[in-house]
């Protein structure tokens, strides 16, 4: 510079700094983004690591998370199944935890009409005072359910069935009369009641018993930054096919957009449930419903845990698992819930307290008014009646006569067979205590219209 004339030295020195007035701010920008872009991760969910690995890392704080969008018009499509050669050739008839992880699409259209009627359907019991406790019973949330049922079907075309592969329950015409009865009716005990008794017909279906579950949506405390304590990520559905079929052991963070931090115990029986509700400290509560999962088979820890003798078959519960796995600590919970491979995978939506989360017909469930059913044997929208043993409280493995009215809106992985079911006990952490102490035999009547119920004779 000393070489340079005075007079270009001072010209030159006011064009550099005219340029640095105009784009410090871009500077400064710049500067602030490679900041903010070189946090370290929250801590991977597929790795055990401890309180020295959590104090030493910088947690990613999910500033927007979750963002909650009105419901869809239509449910969403569920990831296809994938089958995996230590797939398991059949389900055991009595599972230790109920599978409740649904399929939330609208069944699909029937397939043409078969050309006649061959399987004849169990004959009509004639009266409701066979029901034992139908006396007792308040069949409200059945009436709450089943106009929720024919909302949907009221979309559907007279002439189509129910289920072209179960033409025994009939089309949807069938039906329409006690759909158009129980629109207008207000929901109270004496008028459901009234309405089943003007417009359905018991029918028997045998004098055996099936296996009686319960579910619910439980509601977990979670955070928008991970911690030793809230290290579980509540993941979304990720973009590309090759990482929604990854195992739960190979999913982490960094395999989708993590909606909330939770318990690694409450994020799993989240999973499990199929869908819930998360709050936020701040109070903030959004619903997580389910969006598909990663395909693979489940399997249930609960039965795991009684092969190894950590637990009796009697002694398997939610609870019981849920006191495990506190008292084991979290790597032998996280290996625990490894050898469970499916992975559900999550989207939030806003709260309706008066609804609990869709079931498999697409449509939100009622609690004590709706049940989970195996769809090859009855089609969604069936009334069924079932009588049986039901927990007054949490920790009542013995539980009470009841009969209680539902409408199979639902299904899961574990619901299989003519009569096996799993009733929805509601939301929040009283249904959840019920729910997983519910496994008791029941027996089962279904509910058809009565023009519908007379047409077909007593099974030979």
């Amino acid at each position: 510079m000393n070489h340079i004339h005075p007079t270009t030295q001072i010209w030159v020195g006011q064009i550099i700094r005219l340029i640095l007035k105009r784009y410090l701010w871009l500077v400064g920008a710049l500067c602030i983004s490679a900041c903010a872009t070189t946090h370290t991760p929250a801590p991977d969910s597929g790795r055990n690591f401890g309180s020295d690995a959590l104090s030493t890392a910088v947690p990613r704080e999910i500033s927007e998370a979750p963002t909650a969008k009105p419901e869809p018009a239509e449910p969403p499509t569920i990831l296809k199944e994938v089958t995996l050669p230590s797939e398991a050739a059949s389900v055991p008839e009595v599972d230790t935890e109920a599978d409740t992880e649904v399929n939330p699409i609208v069944p699909q259209e029937p397939e043409p009409v078969p050309a006649s009627i061959s399987a004849p359907v169990p004959a009509p019991s004639g009266s409701f005072s066979n029901l034992n406790l139908w006396a007792t019973a308040d069949p409200t949330p059945a009436l709450k359910a089943f106009q929720k049922t024919c909302k949907v079907w009221k979309r559907r075309p007279d002439e189509k069935w129910l289920n072209s592969k179960l033409p025994t329950f009939g089309r949807y015409t069938d039906w329409r009369a006690p759909c158009q009865a129980a629109q207008g009716i207000e929901a109270s005990r004496s008028n459901a009641v009234r309405f089943f008794q003007s417009h359905f017909e018991p029918v028997n279906v045998g004098e055996d018993t099936g296996l009686l579950t319960a579910y619910y949506a439980p509601e977990i405390p979670v955070r928008r930054i991970a911690s030793l304590e809230f290290s579980e990520p509540v993941l979304a559905r990720p973009k590309d096919r090759k990482t929604q079929i990854l195992p739960r052991k190979d999913l982490s963070i960094t395999s989708s957009t993590v909606l909330a931090y939770g318990k690694p115990i409450d994020v799993f029986f989240l999973q499990i449930q199929g869908s819930g509700q998360i709050r936020f400290p701040d109070g903030k509560v959004y619903r997580a419903a389910f969006d598909g999962h990663n395909g693979h088979p489940y399997s249930s820890i609960g039965r795991a845990l009684i092969a190894r003798g950590d637990m009796t078959k009697d002694e398997a519960s939610k609870q019981s698992i849920e006191a495990w796995m506190e008292k084991e600590g979290y790597a032998a919970a996280k290996d625990l819930m490894a050898q469970n491979a499916r992975y559900v995978f999550f989207k939030t939506e806003h709260l309706n307290q008066s609804d609990g989360p869709k079931g498999a017909m697409g449509i939100p469930l009622t609690p004590m008014g709706s049940v989970a059913i195996d769809p090859k044997h009855y089609p969604y929208g069936m009334v069924v009646w079932v009588e049986g043993k039901f927990p007054k409280e949490g920790g009542d493995y013995t539980g009470a006569d009841e009969g209680h009215l539902l409408v199979a809106q639902d299904t899961g992985g574990a619901i299989k067979g003519s009569k096996r079911g799993d009733v929805f006990f509601g939301s929040g952490a009283a249904a959840g205590e019920k729910a997983g102490v519910m496994k008791h035999q029941a027996m089962w009547t279904l509910f058809l219209p009565v023009a519908l119920a007379l047409k077909f004779a007593p099974i030979s």
